[in-house]
């Protein structure tokens, strides 16, 4: 079997999917050999070195590098009014062009047109969010995410990342249920690697003040994260409890479409306990999960929430959204609450912090729970049903 994968992702810093693209092409070389597997690129350029030293040993194909868009697909761009034509053009024939001798292709995101040349085309769905809550992106992704979740009942298998990108896939696409399979995810193996970097050392790094105590958010700043939840919460638990030692850590990457938190942050009473430390290279982030008294991840929608993942590994007590993915991943290990009820996870955040045996408890049923979900079940699902196909 000869497989061919969107790699596209590869080229972004490492968040999300650019570690689930990355996570997946390691395994497929692993399975398959040099010989039998094929990334497709946009061109060479990208972010992270581990990344760029892995494909500049493979099979790699920059698919736009001396292509040639067909008749059709220069008059559609010319025409069409739409924005990813323009920023993608000649994409069909590009993949058709690089997937030659290729008996499978997976598309992971951006490079989306099936392989008229694979046996088998297979797409992987991570969530529906542009098409449920649109206000939150901007028009590129939107106009990409529409046109992927059109073209998906083209594809012989959709795996979905969790049961409710399932749910949400069926209802807003032309899919076959049968060919929808759920098939879980799971995080960067360095979260499987001790020792953790000491306390000690770790707030010195991200200058959490002396005598302090910190709570912890991971996530790109974007309004579909509800940050200014997260916020809430805090402020509402430091009002409850004036004489907590505590700063609310904030990892992430600033993101898109954040006026009205700025606003917010602007008039904020508790500026002085909040420490945003941007984006974080991948290795510190264990030990950030490690020693945090607790993580909270209030997102509006997630088609998995791989924070909460990483958090259980790295024992750490979760707080986290009862919606959409969220409880098929943290299941009864962590607290759920309501994204934008403060009151409630103010409370959730106090009941752990004021009791060490059930933050204890909590640290040891997240870390049973994330055994649940591994990469090599993941790759066993994507390889028995190519075969089973062939």
């Amino acid at each position: 079997m000869k497989l061919a994968l969107d790699g596209y992702v590869l080229r972004f810093p490492r968040t999300g999917i650019v570690n689930y693209g990355f996570a997946i092409a390691q395994w497929y070389l692993e399975r398959l050999g040099r010989e039998n597997f094929r990334i497709l690129v946009g061109d060479r350029n990208v972010t992270a070195d581990e990344i760029r030293t892995f494909l500049d040993a493979g099979d790699v194909v920059p698919i736009f590098e001396d292509h040639r868009s067909t008749l059709l697909e220069r008059i559609r761009q010319k025409f069409s009014g739409n924005a990813f034509l323009k920023y993608m053009p000649g994409l069909g024939s590009a993949v058709n062009d690089a997937t030659r001798g290729c008996d499978v292709y997976h598309c992971t995101d951006w490079f989306f047109e099936p392989s008229r040349h694979a046996k088998i085309n297979a797409i992987t769905m991570f969530d529906l969010t542009t098409t449920l809550f649109p206000q939150y992106h901007e028009e590129l992704n939107i106009t990409k995410e529409r046109m992927k979740l059109r073209r998906a009942a083209d594809y012989d298998f959709v795996f979905c990342i969790s049961s409710a990108t399932r749910d949400d896939l069926l209802r807003h696409s032309a899919v076959k249920p049968e060919r929808a399979i759920v098939n879980y995810i799971d995080t960067d193996p360095i979260f499987n690697q001790f020792p953790y970097v000491s306390r000690d050392d770790l707030l010195k790094k991200f200058k959490v003040p002396d005598g302090h105590r910190y709570i912890l958010s991971v996530s790109t700043i974007e309004p579909r994260k509800n940050f200014i939840g997260v916020l809430e919460a805090f402020k509402r638990f430091l009002e409850i409890n004036p004489d907590a030692p505590y700063v609310l850590l904030c990892v992430g990457m600033w993101g898109w479409c954040n006026d009205d938190l700025n606003e917010y942050l602007r008039q904020y009473e508790f500026a002085d306990r909040l420490i945003f430390t941007g984006f974080v290279d991948l290795e510190d982030l264990p030990s950030l999960y490690h020693h945090a008294d607790c993580f909270m991840y209030l997102s509006f929608y997630e088609g998995f929430g791989l924070p909460i993942l990483e958090a259980m590994k790295s024992h750490c007590p979760v707080i986290c959204s009862n919606t959409s993915s969220m409880p098929e991943v943290v299941g009864d290990a962590g607290i759920q609450v309501t994204p934008d009820d403060a009151q409630e996870t103010a409370e959730a955040i106090a009941s752990i912090v004021s009791s060490p045996a059930k933050a204890e408890e909590m640290r040891s049923a997240g870390f049973a729970r994330s055994a649940k979900f591994s990469w090599n079940n993941h790759v066993d699902v994507l390889m028995q049903t190519y075969e089973n196909a062939l």
